[in-house]
């Protein structure tokens, strides 16, 4: 359902003059439009408590998690870009100009998305691998996919 896979990992708008008006900024209404699991409600989140096991300098343990993040940032962008070129919103590019380039088939496209969403889940699980790695007994531990 490529209509599905655009909205989950859509980005919300970008802050309109009429958002400036309202009391909170338009935050609520902007977040409200991103999708579930896009780069603006979920991965810099990830990104946020990936920083938290660093104090003065950059542990190794927050450098494997955000090189993940990256991950599945790539991940996030391929498969809103798959979903766009076969919904019709966005070409494939290639070719001089974009002239003379073959639109993928369904079939390529989902094959795509299946590639990335197995690329994603892995990183996924390195990620919250690497964080729960050395976690105080304490502390409930991430769930894997």
């Amino acid at each position: 359902n490529w209509k599905a896979i655009q909205a989950a990992t859509a980005e919300p708008p970008k802050k309109s003059k009429e958002d400036r008006a309202l009391k909170d900024g338009g935050v609520a209404k902007r977040a409200a439009l991103a999708g579930e699991f896009s780069n603006a409600r979920v991965l810099s989140a990830m990104e946020l408590y990936a920083a938290t096991f660093s104090d003065s300098s950059i542990t190794p343990k927050t450098k494997a998690m955000k090189a993940e993040v990256e991950t599945l940032r790539e991940v996030v962008d391929g498969m809103n870009k798959a979903a766009k070129i076969a919904l019709g919103e966005e070409s494939a590019g290639g070719g001089l100009f974009g002239i003379g380039s073959k639109k993928p088939s369904t079939s390529e496209l989902s094959k795509q998305v299946q590639e990335l969403y197995i690329k994603g889940g892995n990183a996924y699980n390195a990620y919250v691998f690497a964080a729960n790695d050395g976690l105080p007994l304490q502390l409930n531990k991430l769930p894997f996919l």
